[in-house]
C-alpha cells in the first residue's frame, strides 16, 4: 500500500488563494468583533475600511457586495472614537457606505435576504449614521409587506434587545416606521423608549399619524399633550397648522402660523406664513424679515425661499449686499440656486451667483496625507 504523501499547510499560501472578498470580509469581521489591530490605528482603519468600499463597488456578485457593505455598517462605531476634527470624515464615510447599500438594495430581488441584512443592522445599532440612511430608506428597499414583517418582528423582540443599545434599536425601528408611514409601530417603538409619555414623545406621534394621512388619531394624540415648553413648543405650533391647513381651516391655520414665526423666527416659518398671506403682506413681511431678523451675514435658506416664491427683485438686491460673503458659503447650495434661477428665466441674477461661488476642494485629503 502506497503511503500517504504528507502536505505542508502554509498560512501564507492560503491566505493567498483567497479571494479578496474573503479576505475584505475577514477584515471586516475583526473590526466589528474587536480582534483587529487596525482599532488602534485610527488612519490605517479608516484607509482600510475606504479602499474595502472600492474593492465592494469592483465586485461583481450583488449578493456578495451586500454583505460586504452590511459588514461595514457595523463598523460605524469607529466614527464615535474619532477625533473631533477627523469625525465628518468618518461619518462621511458611513454615510457612503449607506447609500451603497440602499442602492444595491431597492434592485436586488431577493428582499427576504435584504431584510435580513436589515434586522441585523437594526438589533446591533449604535446610534451610526450610516446605518440610519438605510434604517430611514427601507421604504425604497422593501415592499409594504417586507417592511411591515420586518418591523413587527423587530416589536415582538423587543424583550430580547440588550440593554446598552436598546434606545438605539427603539431609535431604528421609529425611523424604519416612519420610512413607511408605519404610524403603529412607530407609537409602539417610540412608547418603549419613552414609557413616561413626554410632550416630545407625543408629538413625535402625533406627527407620524398626521404622516400617514391619520388626522383623527394625530388631533387624539395631540390633545394629551400639556403645557408644551420652549422645547416642545415649536412642533407642537408647527403640527397644529399642519393639521388645521389640512382640514381647510385657514384662519386657525393663519393664526398658529403668525404666532408659530413671532415665537420662533426661523425661515422654515417664515415661509409657511407668507405662503397664506396675500402678495402684498407677504413681500411686506419678507422686506421685514430682512431688515429686522436676518442679521449682518448671508442666509442661504432665506435666498432659496425668496426663489422659490419668485421674490427676485428682492434676491438680487440681497446678493448684491452680501456678494462678497458667498465666496465662503457651499458652493453646490449656491449652485444649485443659480440652476434653479436660470430655468426660470433669471440668467443675469443666476450669473450673478456663480461669479461669486467659489468651488470646494473635490476630495478631501485622508487623514494621514502628508506634504
Amino acid at each position: 500500500m502506497a503511503k500517504k504523501k504528507n502536505f505542508f499547510k502554509s498560512p501564507a499560501l492560503s491566505q493567498a488563494n483567497r479571494s479578496k472578498e474573503d479576505r475584505l470580509r475577514e477584515t471586516l469581521m475583526q473590526v466589528v468583533n474587536g480582534q483587529s489591530r487596525l482599532l488602534n490605528r485610527p488612519d490605517d482603519l479608516y484607509e482600510t475600511l475606504g479602499k474595502g468600499l472600492d474593492e465592494i463597488e469592483d465586485c461583481k456578485d450583488p449578493k456578495v457586495q451586500l454583505e460586504l457593505l452590511a459588514w461595514t455598517l457595523r463598523a460605524d462605531f469607529c466614527a464615535f472614537k474619532a477625533e473631533d476634527n477627523e469625525k465628518e470624515y468618518w461619518d462621511s464615510l458611513f454615510y457612503d457606505a449607506g447609500t451603497f447599500f440602499v442602492e444595491l438594495a431597492t434592485v436586488y430581488q431577493d428582499k427576504e435576504y435584504v431584510a435580513d441584512l436589515i434586522h441585523d443592522l437594526a438589533v446591533r445599532h449604535v446610534g451610526g449614521e450610516g446605518r440610519s440612511v438605510v434604517f430611514l430608506s427601507i421604504n425604497e428597499m422593501l415592499s409594504a409587506e417586507h417592511s411591515s414583517k420586518l418591523l413587527n418582528e423587530l416589536i415582538g423582540q423587543e424583550s430580547m434587545f440588550a440593554m446598552e443599545n436598546r434606545e438605539d434599536v427603539l431609535d431604528a425601528i421609529c425611523d424604519m416606521a416612519d420610512s413607511v408611514n408605519d404610524s403603529a409601530n412607530y407609537a409602539k417603538a417610540a412608547l418603549l423608549k419613552d414609557p413616561d409619555k413626554s410632550n416630545t414623545t407625543l408629538i413625535d406621534i402625533a406627527n407620524a399619524y398626521f404622516m400617514a394621512g391619520d388626522l383623527v388619531m394625530a388631533k387624539q394624540w395631540m390633545n394629551d399633550v400639556k403645557n408644551p415648553s420652549n422645547e416642545d413648543e415649536e412642533a407642537y405650533l408647527d403640527l397644529e397648522a399642519a393639521i388645521a391647513d389640512k382640514e381647510g381651516r385657514k384662519s386657525d391655520c393663519l393664526k398658529i402660523a403668525r404666532q408659530l414665526y413671532e415665537t420662533y423666527p426661523r425661515i422654515i416659518n417664515l415661509g409657511r406664513l407668507v405662503s397664506l398671506l396675500s402678495d402684498g403682506e407677504a413681500d411686506d413681511l419678507l422686506k421685514q424679515h430682512e431688515k429686522f431678523r436676518c442679521g449682518a451675514s448671508a442666509n442661504i435658506e432665506f435666498m432659496q425661499l425668496l426663489a422659490a416664491m419668485k421674490r427676485y427683485e428682492q434676491l438680487s438686491g440681497y446678493v448684491t449686499r452680501f456678494e462678497n460673503e458667498l465666496t465662503t458659503m457651499d458652493a453646490d447650495e449656491l449652485t444649485e440656486l443659480a440652476d434653479n434661477l436660470e430655468k426660470d428665466g433669471q440668467k443675469e441674477l443666476a450669473q450673478h451667483i456663480r461669479d461669486w461661488t467659489v468651488e470646494e476642494p473635490e476630495e478631501a485629503e485622508a487623514f494621514d496625507d502628508k506634504e
